[in-house]
């Protein structure tokens, strides 16, 4: 699958001058998508978009750039951020692709202090430049027509700004610390080379518990990583752009506490690109198959884009891991929907948790047996002197050991 793209090795260190290009047309596809009757105009801009996205994900190195900028001699352990770069440059083009055949103009709505139903922001010049950048970053659709949910209620009051600070700096730490543990206890995904989590030196069922436990800590790993990062740009939001805090709602649900595989990806997990597999893929899975083709065409839109964030580390991908893995959570769902269809129960209770942690251990297990062979394990994103993961470890191993 996608055996033709092109050699990772062959990529050049990003410029400013490769990148801006395709930023500049993709912020002009988000003022033509505000504006009504621009239909040719995105329809004569989207192929140059699609081009240059293409161009800078197969043909840029993100980690090359980054190294340089941090004065590093290799990029070698920085590479988990090409993956980032690689997925991110194609949602502008899918996205682009949407905005281009949309059948009505995007809105951006306000909501005052003591307002009820949100008021359609004028199409003045500054809204329109405002609200397209707004539309650049947007992942959620908070505040946007083209949400099914624009304005979320949260059961509970919005997070302080010295709580979201708190919340940022403990799942940092938490990040940092599962990494860590995944390091100690299988050294050889500590190589950019990569390495498997399955050590051929142990028996099967050590060997399999502990690839179980590094996927459970791999797991602690994307949670906390995703979560803190929302975090940061909550805090850019809401101290320097001056966003309310209604703009920023939670964006996980205890993902731990889900009772079945539905609620886990619909609810409890991040809704980043929710609308972005719904267009690409639910809809379509769906007008063919019913709701179990709109189930797996979301699933399967998601594998591909992780599937070929992989090849952005520069070694090989395989979509059996990478991609299967999603496939296998779609198919999940769509058992649990079979299962309510001939009894008439939801999955759900401790059943339900248990059949949702086993189903998503499992398979998880081996995506990140996946990613740690592609080198996506051996990361450095703090010097290790700054490291408070490694110092928390460390120091409970050093205090055991007295």
């Amino acid at each position: 699958m996608l055996a033709n793209l092109p050699d990772p090795s062959l990529r050049q260190p990003l410029t400013l001058t490769a990148v801006i290009p395709l930023y500049l047309c993709y912020y002009a596809m988000a003022v033509l998508a505000i504006l009504p009757n621009t239909f040719i105009l995105k329809l004569s801009l989207l192929p140059f978009i699609v081009w240059q996205a293409w161009t800078c994900a197969v043909g840029l190195n993100f980690s090359m750039w980054l190294a340089q900028l941090l004065g590093l001699q290799s990029a070698d352990r920085l590479q988990f951020w090409n993956c980032s770069f690689v997925a991110s440059t194609l949602f502008m083009a899918l996205r682009s692709f949407e905005w281009t055949f949309i059948k009505r103009p995007l809105r951006k709505y306000e909501l005052q202090k003591d307002q009820v139903t949100p008021v359609e922001r004028p199409l003045y010049v500054s809204n329109v430049l405002l609200d397209a950048f707004d539309l650049f970053c947007n992942q959620r659709g908070i505040g946007w027509s083209w949400s099914s949910n624009p304005f979320p209620r949260e059961s509970t009051l919005p997070l302080s700004i010295a709580s979201v600070w708190a919340k940022m700096l403990l799942k940092f730490m938490a990040f940092d610390t599962s990494l860590y543990i995944i390091h100690r206890v299988c050294p050889s995904v500590n190589n950019p080379a990569g390495g498997s989590l399955f050590d051929p030196t142990l028996s099967l069922l050590p060997r399999t518990a502990l690839a179980a436990f590094s996927a459970i800590c791999g797991g602690v790993w994307v949670y906390a990583f995703v979560d803190s990062m929302y975090h940061i740009a909550t805090l850019i939001g809401r101290i320097i752009l001056r966003q309310p805090a209604w703009q920023w709602p939670r964006l996980t649900h205890r993902p731990w506490m889900a009772t079945s595989i539905q609620e886990f990806w619909s609810i409890r997990w991040h809704q980043f690109f929710r609308h972005f597999f719904i267009v690409f893929g639910a809809r379509p899975g769906g007008a063919l198959l019913g709701k179990p083709g709109a189930v797996m065409g979301a699933f399967t839109v998601s594998a591909f884009i992780h599937y070929i964030g992989v090849w952005g580390l520069g070694n090989g991908i395989e979509f059996s891991t990478s991609g299967g893995f999603f496939l296998l959570m779609g198919l999940g769902a769509v058992m649990e929907g079979a299962f309510k269809q001939a009894t008439g129960l939801r999955v759900q209770g401790w059943i339900g948790w248990s059949w949702t942690m086993l189903w998503t251990l499992v398979w998880g297990t081996f995506m990140l047996d996946g990613w740690a062979r592609r080198g996506m394990l051996a990361n450095d994103f703090l010097p290790d002197r700054l490291r408070p993961g490694k110092m928390l470890v460390d120091s409970i191993i050093t205090l055991s050991s007295k």
